[in-house]
C-alpha cells in the first residue's frame, strides 16, 4: 500500500516544531486507519496523523531534529531506513526521523511489525550509541519500574547534580554496569543517606564558590563515601571545619586525592584523640 504526498503539503516552520511534537504524543492511538500490513513491506506517506509517539520513547530532541532536516534538505535518504512502527501504528524506532519529514513537509517510509510493542523500545536502541542512560532512565520511569520512578524523582530535586553521580548515589550497590541499568535490572538504595549526600555537596557549591569542582565524580564519591561509610563523620562538622579555611578546597584528580584533602581540612585543630581517619 503507498500513498504519495499531495501537491499542497505545506512545509511548516521550524519554530512550530515543538507544538507539532506535543500534539502527536498527545494524540490517541489511531482507529484502523493503518494499512493491512505484510511483514517487511516498507510503506510511503505523507499522513503524519497516521502514526503516533509511545510514552515509553526517549522524548523528542529538537536539536536533533533541526540536524536531521538540514542532512535530508542536502540529501533525502529517508527511504534507506523506515521507521518501525506496531500494528497500531506506534513509533517504535524514527521519531525523529517522523518529525523531520513532517516538518519538510516530505513522504515518510515505514515498516509494521505486527508483534512489536513499546518493549521492543531499548532492545531496536541497545546498539544505537545515541541512546543514553538519561533515555533508558525515562523508559523505565514511565514503564513504573519503582527503583528509576525513584532516580527520576531524586534527580529533580537535585538538578545540579549529573545524570552518573545522582545514579551512584542513589544506587544500592557498586555493582552492576549499564547494561544491568539498561535492562531494567538497576536497584535504589537508602534514599535519605543520597538525600544528605545532596544536600551537602549543594552547600559546599554555594558556601564555598570558589571551589570548582562540586560535580567532579571523584568528589562526589569522596562525599558519598564519607556520609554512607565512614564511621564518626558529622556533616555539620565537615560544612563548619571547611568554612574555617575555604581556601583549602581545592581541585584534586580523584576520590583518594579528595578524601586525603578531606582528612586534613576535617582534622584541622584536632587532637591527635579526636581526629577521624578517613581511609
Amino acid at each position: 500500500m503507498t500513498m504519495f504526498p499531495s501537491s499542497s503539503a505545506v512545509v511548516t516552520p521550524l519554530a512550530d516544531l515543538a507544538q507539532q511534537v506535543g500534539q502527536l504524543c498527545a494524540m490517541p492511538t489511531p482507529e484502523a486507519s493503518a494499512p493491512i500490513a505484510h511483514e517487511g513491506t516498507v510503506y510511503q506517506t505523507s499522513d503524519y496523523d497516521l502514526f503516533h509517539l509511545l510514552p515509553e520513547n526517549r522524548p523528542v530532541d529538537l536539536n536533533h531534529v533541526r540536524k536531521l532536516v538540514a542532512m535530508i534538505t542536502q540529501s533525502n535518504l529517508l527511504h534507506i531506513k523506515p521507521l518501525d512502527v506496531t500494528a497500531e501504528m506506534g513509533v517504535i524506532d524514527g521519531q525523529h526521523r517522523l518529525a523531520a519529514a513532517r516538518e519538510l513537509g516530505l513522504p515518510v517510509y515505514y515498516r509494521i511489525g505486527q508483534q512489536l510493542s513499546e518493549a521492543d523500545i531499548t532492545t531496536l536502541n541497545v546498539a544505537q550509541k545515541n541512546w543514553q542512560g538519561t533515555d533508558y532512565l525515562h523508559f523505565w520511569t514511565v514503564k513504573g519500574r519503582t527503583d528509576y520512578v525513584a532516580l527520576t524523582a531524586f534527580r529533580r530535586r537535585h538538578p545540579t547534580l549529573s545524570f552518573s553521580n545522582a545514579k551512584m548515589m542513589l544506587a544500592a550497590t557498586n555493582k552492576g554496569g549499564a547494561e544491568e541499568f539498561r535492562a531494567g535490572r538497576w536497584k535504589a538504595g537508602e534514599a535519605y543517606k543520597a538525600e544528605q549526600v545532596a544536600e551537602l555537596i549543594e552547600r559546599i557549591a554555594a558556601e564555598v564558590p570558589t571551589f570548582k569542582q562540586p560535580n567532579h565524580s571523584g568528589f562526589v564519591a569522596a562525599v558519598h563515601h564519607c556520609v554512607t561509610t565512614l564511621e564518626g563523620f558529622d556533616g555539620k562538622e565537615f560544612m563548619r571545619a571547611i568554612l574555617l579555611q575555604p581556601r583549602a578546597l581545592v581541585p584534586c584528580a580523584g576520590h583518594k586525592q579528595f578524601l586525603e584533602m578531606f582528612q586534613e581540612i576535617y582534622n584541622y585543630r584536632k587532637a591527635e584523640a579526636n581526629r577521624l581517619r578517613f581511609f
